[in-house]
């Protein structure tokens, strides 16, 4: 009986898993100095909208690049080549920024903090975004 139970819920559970989309916000506590620096920096979207991440050194900010899932993605108006590592790298227009800039995909893809330039920076998850 209990087997049967366990059986439906877990078929159940399966026929309604959907593709889910959810944007992670993450608190960033960074040293510079002696001097504590925490913010907050945000990937991905919710259901739907989509986004992209920046950060732009001209007003030391991170920007965000928005549109409708249900819009085709961003393009990117330039593409340079580094040559460090030999990739062709993107970059987008992003509100109120005057220059182009490459995406940051996610907290795991940014090595250094970009405000204090510390590589033992810190990202706690802190919010998840539907």
């Amino acid at each position: 009986m209990y087997l049967r139970i366990i059986a439906f819920a877990l078929t159940a559970l399966l026929i309604g898993i959907t593709p889910v989309h959810a944007g992670n916000i993450y608190q960033v506590t960074s040293q510079e100095g002696d001097k504590t620096v925490t913010y907050e920096v945000r990937f991905g979207g919710g259901k739907i909208m989509d986004q992209y991440t920046a950060f732009d050194p001209e007003t030391k900010k991170f920007v965000y690049l928005q549109w409708k899932r249900s819009e085709a993605k961003p393009t990117p108006v330039m593409k340079v080549w580094d040559h460090h590592t030999g990739e062709t790298i993107s970059l987008y227009k992003f509100p109120d920024v005057q220059n182009p800039l490459p995406v940051i995909p996610s907290i795991e893809a940014m090595k250094v903090c970009p405000l204090t330039g510390d590589k033992n920076f810190k990202a706690k998850l802190h919010i998840i975004v539907d």
